[in-house]
C-alpha cells in the first residue's frame, strides 16, 4: 500500500496560538510601518515650527532696526516748560528719543538707564535727551507730576501733539531711538534699553 501523506495534527490550543502569532506577527508589522511615519511626523512638525521661529525672529528683527539710515522725520513740540522746539534744532549732536507714557511700568524701569546718560560727564552737551508721551489722554499736569517724581530727570518732557507714534513707527512702549548728528536713525528697540547699550550706541556715534 501506499504511504499516508503525513499531516500535523493541531489541537485546538495550538490553532489558537498559531492565530495569536499570526495576529501578533500582523500587529507588529503595523507598529513597524507607524514608527517611521510618527517619525517622519515629528520631523515634519520641527521643521514647520524651525521655520515659524525663523519668521518671527526675522519680523522682530525688522521691526526693531526698521528706519535706521533714514532721515529721522523732523517735528515741533512744546516741553513742559512751555518752550517750543524742533528736532531740527538739534541738529549737530546725538537726540535720544524715549517715547513713553506715564502708566507704563517699563517705562518707569528705563529712566535710571537715561539718568546714566543724561549724568555722563563727557557726553555734557553732546547729546540731547527727551521723554515723550504718546498718549493723547494724558494731560501736562499729569505728565509734569509724572516727572517730578523723579529730580533727576531734568531733560526735555514734551507731549506728543505731533503723531510721532505713527511718524516713528511705535508699536510698543518704551521705544528708544538714537538720531545722530545728522539727523539720521541710527538705533532703535521697542522695551526697556540699558545704560550699557545705550553708552556702546553713543559712543559710537561720538567716535
Amino acid at each position: 500500500m501506499g504511504a499516508h501523506p503525513t499531516y500535523t495534527v493541531m489541537k485546538g490550543t495550538d490553532m489558537i496560538d498559531e492565530h495569536k502569532r499570526k495576529d501578533l506577527h500582523e500587529e507588529s508589522t503595523e507598529k513597524n510601518v507607524e514608527v517611521p511615519i510618527r517619525r517622519r511626523t515629528i520631523y515634519v512638525s520641527l521643521i514647520v515650527l524651525g521655520i515659524i521661529i525663523v519668521a518671527i525672529a526675522g519680523s522682530w528683527y525688522l521691526q526693531q532696526s526698521r528706519g535706521t539710515g533714514t532721515l529721522a522725520p523732523d517735528f515741533s513740540l512744546t516741553d513742559l516748560n512751555g518752550d517750543a522746539f524742533r528736532l531740527s534744532d538739534f541738529k549737530g549732536k546725538v537726540v535720544v528719543i524715549d517715547f513713553m507714557a506715564t502708566w507704563c511700568g517699563p517705562c518707569r524701569q528705563q529712566l535710571p538707564h537715561l539718568k546714566v546718560i543724561w549724568e555722563k560727564e563727557d557726553y555734557g552737551d553732546k547729546i540731547v535727551l527727551m521723554s515723550i508721551d504718546i498718549d493723547p489722554t494724558e494731560s501736562a499736569e499729569t505728565l509734569r507730576s509724572f516727572a517730578q517724581g523723579f529730580p533727576y530727570a531734568t531733560w526735555i518732557w514734551a507731549r506728543d501733539t505731533a503723531n510721532l507714534g505713527q511718524a516713528y513707527q511705535v508699536a510698543g512702549i518704551p521705544k528708544t531711538v538714537i538720531i545722530d548728528q545728522d539727523g539720521h536713525i541710527r538705533f532703535t528697540h521697542t522695551g526697556v534699553t540699558y545704560a550699557s547699550t545705550f553708552i556702546e550706541e553713543i559712543d559710537q556715534l561720538l567716535d
